[in-house]
């Protein structure tokens, strides 16, 4: 049996488990972008990178927050969190990225970003992989790529998921503080 989660992406491709994912995506339609930031990139969170000293947020996907549990296909609890933000470090594989954040983004945390690695759109690839959802109150630009993963069972969709938004206001109605706050 293929444990995904061990696997190299580039060998799971090769297997045809985990599709290649298009390259030369341009920023989403209708919005407003600023001039991209190049360099080394590291994830912070499976939506969150970091590039020249910037942090940025994946635009139009949220993955799982510090804290997280997911269930696997046994129904045995797992750290989503590290695996999402695992999964992007991978993508990333200690490459360059180039981040275009949108105008209008808030000034008081990170930037929302269209980042790409290798020309790859990262949250077009952390969706289509299973380890992230569309958030579909800021775009309906990955919801087909979530369709997918759900379809085949990829990544977290082999188990169980909250989506992160759901589990975070659970987190505040439990504990009166959002979680990672």
């Amino acid at each position: 049996m293929i444990r995904i989660a061990s696997c190299p992406l580039f060998a799971l491709m090769a297997l045809g488990v985990v599709p290649a994912v298009s390259a030369q995506v341009p920023p989403p339609a209708g919005a407003v972008w600023e001039a991209p930031v190049t360099g080394p990139g590291k994830a912070k969170e499976g939506d969150l990178v970091t590039v020249n000293g910037q942090d940025f947020r994946l635009f139009g996907i949220d993955a799982p927050d510090p804290g997280q549990k997911c269930k696997n296909v046994r129904g045995v609890e797992y750290d989503c969190f590290t695996l999402s933000r695992t999964m992007l470090e991978r993508l990333i594989n200690n490459g360059e990225v180039e981040c275009t954040p949108r105008k209008g983004s808030p000034t008081n945390g990170p930037k929302l970003a269209l980042c790409k690695a290798g020309g790859d759109d990262l949250a077009r690839a952390m969706v289509e992989f299973g380890y992230a959802l569309a958030y579909r109150a800021l775009s309906y630009d990955y919801v087909s790529s979530e369709a997918r993963a759900s379809s085949y069972r990829r990544g977290m969709w082999a188990g169980r998921i909250d989506p992160p938004w759901e589990w975070r206001s659970r987190q505040l109605r439990e504990t009166g503080k959002v979680p990672g706050g």
